[in-house]
């Protein structure tokens, strides 16, 4: 009889590199792409569709920017809506819409800066409905204030 003795081979195991390398140079392109590093301190900007509105012939004219104030003078429940420093219009969001949309009807262009700037204290609800107010009124250009 022949004793036949086999020599076991060590098997290396090893974990498949390339899918590995293919992550990582996944994961260092989504990271060199993606950061935006510009601030735009005091302002957020939006950027809403240009579209042709019921002023699109009509001559424009030069004003400042529409200037949106919410305070809470009354308590946090209750809102005061100043347009352009001078109008006080309570607490009415439709009379702001309606007195945004006289503006345009007026011959202010929809991508006329719009600023809403609310008190420190307002809830953030009202800073909404003054944004909703702003873009049923068919403005595009519309800037948020730091609170002050």
């Amino acid at each position: 009889m022949r004793n036949i003795s086999r020599k076991r081979e060590k098997v290396k195991l090893e974990p498949p590199m390339t899918p590995m390398i293919d992550i990582i140079f996944q994961l260092l392109i989504f990271f060199l792409l993606t950061p935006t590093f510009q601030a735009h301190e005091g302002y957020l900007t939006t950027n809403l569709p240009k579209t042709s509105g019921p002023v699109a012939g009509k001559e424009q004219k030069k004003i400042e920017r529409i200037k949106i104030g919410l305070e809470d003078t009354y308590g946090p429940d209750e809102i005061v809506i100043v347009l352009n420093d001078t109008q006080v219009l309570g607490n009415n969001f439709d009379t702001l819409e309606a007195m945004l949309r006289d503006y345009q009807g007026r011959g202010i262009a929809p991508d006329h800066p719009v600023l809403i700037a609310p008190q420190m204290s307002v809830k953030h609800k009202w800073v909404v409905k003054a944004f909703d107010a702003a873009i049923l009124a068919r403005f595009t250009n519309i800037h948020f204030a730091v609170p002050r």
